[in-house]
């Protein structure tokens, strides 16, 4: 007899956007098939019309009323990057419905834990190299930022509106898939300033498509430490503007240095944090493995 391994089966319930990569759950569905999983996807309109044949059904964001699952689909997990704009306890009805809530934060992830609700867990953001890559063209840009403004969350007083009014960086916003990887290859040095605790997915999508990531240490234990090192794949800076200021001034007076960090957070993320690491995470979490056929 012979004997081969079923591929595991994921449905995944994702918001329907018409750009490609406009919803990050897009990245999900790559990395759940490049992790070797056969993967099917559904709108949140047919949450309550999902046959039970998966071996994981896989929720993206809680836009929709989570009590309308069918009781028969499980396991069933939830992920979130949004947890850290939203009020934690958004999630108390959802820890309810699900049999693993997984957030992009760490730090709420813990404190989820630390008020009785187990079955929350840490599941980074990563890079997607099927979008994220370096196309290794001449680049234009020093310093660029692409992504959207906000004038709302202050930290240390700013907000990362100063931040671009004040260095002025290339920008650009409302672009996704190959064009968002386009503006990417035109810049050196990427900034980025979180607009709150989260870790964000900028630094792992710059560092992919061979920029410099810039970061900002604001003194929050949320595990960026556990993932890359300080200085070595990401150039960080005091939380403030003078603090930039003063990083960019030596930065661009290095171009080594800027090439031997950019080399270095390219290889790592490709080799430990693309979407695929992490639907990994999510199935070993989960307990889930290649299923025996015999033939």
């Amino acid at each position: 007899m012979n004997h081969l391994l079923r591929k595991i089966s994921i449905a995944i319930i994702n918001t329907a956007l018409p750009e490609p990569y406009n919803s990050y759950g897009d990245h999900w569905i790559d990395g759940f098939e490049d992790a070797g999983c056969e993967v099917k996807v559904f709108k949140y309109s047919e949450i309550e019309f999902i046959p039970a044949r998966y071996d994981l059904y896989f929720f993206v964001e809680i836009r929709y009323n989570p009590t309308i699952i069918p009781w028969y689909l499980g396991p069933r997990v939830l992920y979130s990057w949004d947890s850290h704009i939203m009020s934690l306890q958004d999630f108390d009805r959802p820890a309810k419905c699900f049999d693993k809530i997984l957030l992009a934060s760490k730090i709420d992830a813990e404190t989820l834990q630390s008020q009785g609700i187990t079955n929350a867990f840490w599941i980074p953001e990563a890079c997607n190299p099927r979008v994220h890559k370096n196309l290794h063209l001449p680049r234009t840009e020093k310093l660029g930022f692409i992504g959207n403004l906000n004038s709302t969350f202050k930290r240390n007083g700013y907000t990362k509106n100063d931040f671009v009014e004040h260095f002025k960086p290339y920008h650009k916003t409302h672009v996704w898939g190959n064009d968002y990887t386009a503006e990417q290859n035109k810049i050196k040095v990427m900034f980025d300033r979180t607009i709150s605790h989260n870790i964000g997915t900028r630094i792992f999508e710059s560092s992919a498509a061979g920029c410099v990531p810039l970061w900002s240490k604001a003194g929050f234990n949320n595990g960026i430490d556990e993932l890359l090192y300080e200085n070595f794949h990401y150039i960080s800076y005091d939380d403030t503007i003078e603090g930039l200021e003063k990083v960019l001034e030596s930065l661009y007076q290095d171009e080594a240095r800027m090439e031997k960090v950019s080399k270095a957070a390219e290889k790592h993320v490709l080799n430990n944090h693309t979407y695929a690491h992490r639907a990994r995470q999510v199935l070993d979490l989960c307990g889930i493995k290649a299923i025996p056929v015999t033939l």
